[in-house]
């Protein structure tokens, strides 16, 4: 009878060492989804990203621009950067350059490229990630196709020797499912998430770059910033520094 007893004792003593150690050994440390951006396919006559193939005059990149990799779009591969917004953000990578200012110019394609800003930046705090937002005053429409163009002067005497690249930016409207999403997405981590699986680009990345200003320390903000940039295959900038630079002069 006794060794009965003890037998039961025992059956539920390792009954409860199990369940204390479910936690432990079957439930694994949650890991955040990889923010990726979809597959954009190519759009003919869109420019490319850097500023290898757009470089005017005699001056070849190398000349004003040293460090790699030069001046390039943070787009999407297509070089389409689809926005909900009527005054959106841009973002570029520039490396080191003996230029002093850039030239920021944007075209109404649909209106014989009609300008519709234009304004010259001071090149400073460079190399890095660095952000221009359009001004308010600035109203771009949905369904119409602007281009941008972002001219670095390397040499002031001879306008001829300019690196350039260029863009395009396409105002677009979210679907009542995706307003929807977005409404029940509390954090901006969460919003940036669905703007990338709407293929919004704009609001992606510049949800991301303002936590990254705000949240510099965060691993899981910075990792969904390198995994967004390198799911457009701008993995050369992944990992680079978000600078403060290029205040449009009024």
């Amino acid at each position: 009878m006794g060794c009965q007893k003890s037998n039961s004792y025992w059956g539920i003593l390792s009954v409860a060492l199990c369940v204390a150690l479910v936690p432990f050994s079957l439930v694994t440390p949650k890991v955040m989804a990889q923010l990726r951006f979809p597959r954009t396919p190519p759009v003919v006559g869109a420019p490319g990203r850097t500023v290898g193939g757009g470089t005017r005059g005699p001056v070849e990149a190398a000349s004003c621009l040293t460090g790699s990799p030069t001046v390039t779009a943070l787009s999407p591969e297509n070089n389409v950067v689809t926005t909900v917004s009527t005054h959106p953000s841009l973002f570029w990578y520039i490396p080191q350059t003996k230029a002093k200012s850039a030239k920021f110019v944007v075209f109404d394609i649909d209106n014989q490229e009609q300008t519709v800003y234009e304004t010259t930046l001071a090149l400073k705090g460079v190399p890095g990630v660095v952000r221009l937002n359009l001004p308010r005053t600035v109203t771009l429409e949905t369904g119409k196709r602007y281009q941008w163009e972002l001219s670095l002067d390397c040499n002031p005497d001879d306008f001829d020797e300019t690196a350039v690249v260029r863009g395009w930016i396409k105002p677009i409207r979210l679907t009542t499912e995706q307003k929807n999403q977005l409404a029940a997405a509390k954090q901006p981590l969460k919003q940036a998430e669905v703007y990338a699986q709407a293929a919004v680009w704009q609001e992606t990345i510049s949800l991301l770059a303002q936590l990254r200003r705000d949240r510099p320390n965060d691993p899981r903000v910075n990792q969904a910033w390198q995994d967004l940039l390198k799911s457009v295959r701008l993995d050369a900038i992944a990992t680079k520094p978000i600078v403060e630079c290029c205040k449009a002069e009024q």
